[in-house]
């Protein structure tokens, strides 16, 4: 019995793929430019909605033409695409940095889309899916750069997906371009087809379709967090309140291997008299300058907390006991400074107005305390806390007091 080997193909009906991929992006810039005219998204909406509703424009176009045969949809679609394309990649910049210049992306994809105005004949088809392939890939690229860099840049986890969704696409269309180069994709990009291109060209359909409402999704991880963000912030200070503190002991208990973390309270001296004398408003100024100054003294690894209604709390994780006693004794001499200038502009103030105004210019007591991030953070506050009254005691001999915790 003689046995025959049969080499089975699958077919893809990229025209069916192509309009369902035109529509999504029509249905995706309808649905972004809407709220733009409502005022509720940015600039970023209106060249995400604005890019798909002209890629969709050039995707119909290419449908169209080789179904119906109309000579300039490849002088108008193919364009189109490009324009498209840089306005989705502008909108990535400009959703990642409101104040992102586009002018020279825009201006590249201008100087890119002029080969293909006046380039449409059939002969150099495969040169211009090619070139158009290569085009996609560029811009696809950038976003994958813009979106790795706002996932580190804002903590957003959503970049990364949006990351790799356009990453995934930057070697398909490279693969369609060689292809195409090499004249093995046909005469036309809708049809039944069983080749290799028409995978890639899948593939790519694919995944534009599903990363259309990707910014939306960026969008609402950004709003969340800056609802968190007020929820575990101060009004007044900026400061992180208790819940914030919560978050931090998370985060230090997640890490992989123990290290280092010094707590520093820090008390505003004579703060009564501050707010008996010259009122609330010059309290709270007096404590917002004290929240700037430990915040710009503690850097962007360490976190200050307000803890009381004078009291605040540096938390900072690797760094050693000396270390942070010299950010302390920075603290107390920059708010001295402040307050004593403070205290002096209202004297002379007083005096010229004929009343007196007097009163003993605030300062700062600190108690550190190391510990380990293993450790509980309320108890190392709650020592930290112990050794701010040893300081608070006697400032004259030593205006900042600081142990090691066992």
């Amino acid at each position: 019995m003689k046995r025959t080997n049969k080499q089975v193909s699958v077919a893809l009906d990229l025209t069916t793929l192509y309009v369902v991929a035109a529509l999504g992006m029509l249905v995706a810039g309808i649905v972004h430019l809407a709220p733009v005219a409502t005022g509720r998204f940015g600039d970023w909406a209106a060249l995400w909605g604005g890019g798909h509703l002209v890629v969709g424009f050039g995707t119909m176009m290419a449908v169209l033409n080789d179904h119906i045969g109309i000579a300039w949809a490849p002088n108008a679609g193919n364009p189109a695409a490009v324009i498209g394309y840089a306005l989705i990649a502008g909108a990535v910049l400009r959703f990642a940095r409101p104040d992102a210049r586009l002018a020279p992306l825009l201006t590249i994809a201008a100087v890119l889309a002029v080969p293909l105005v006046v380039s449409g004949d059939p002969a150099y088809f495969h040169f211009r899916v090619a070139y158009l392939s290569v085009v996609r890939a560029g811009f696809d690229f950038v976003i994958v750069i813009a979106a790795v860099r706002l996932a580190r840049r804002e903590s957003l986890q959503t970049g990364w997906i949006v990351a790799t969704l356009f990453a995934i696409t930057v070697p398909l269309f490279v693969g369609r371009a060689w292809l195409a180069y090499e004249d093995r994709i046909g005469t036309q990009l809708t049809g039944m087809h069983d080749d290799i291109g028409a995978w890639l060209a899948a593939g790519q359909i694919a995944f534009i379709v599903f990363r259309v409402f990707s910014l939306l999704i960026l969008q609402a991880e950004r709003g969340q967090n800056a609802l968190r963000e007020q929820m575990e912030r101060d009004w007044l200070t900026g400061a992180l309140n208790r819940a914030g503190v919560d978050r931090i002991a998370a985060t230090l208990a997640d890490r992989s291997s123990v290290g280092r973390l010094t707590a520093m309270m820090l008390d505003v001296d004579h703060f009564k008299a501050l707010n008996d004398s010259q009122g609330h408003a010059a309290g709270d100024a007096a404590l917002r300058s004290l929240a700037d100054i430990a915040h710009a003294m503690i850097g962007k690894r360490g976190h200050l907390v307000r803890w009381g209604g004078d009291e605040f709390v540096c938390l900072l994780p690797d760094v050693g006991i000396e270390r942070a006693r010299m950010i302390g004794v920075g603290i107390a001499s920059q708010f001295a400074q402040v307050m004593t200038a403070t205290a002096t502009a209202t004297a002379t103030s007083a005096t010229s107005a004929g009343t007196a105004a007097v009163y003993a210019a605030p300062g700062v007591s600190i108690g550190i305390v190391e510990g380990d991030t293993a450790g509980a953070i309320a108890d190392l506050i709650a020592r930290a806390d112990k050794a701010m009254y040893v300081a608070k005691g006697d400032r004259r001999r030593a205006p900042i007091a600081y142990f090691k915790a066992a």
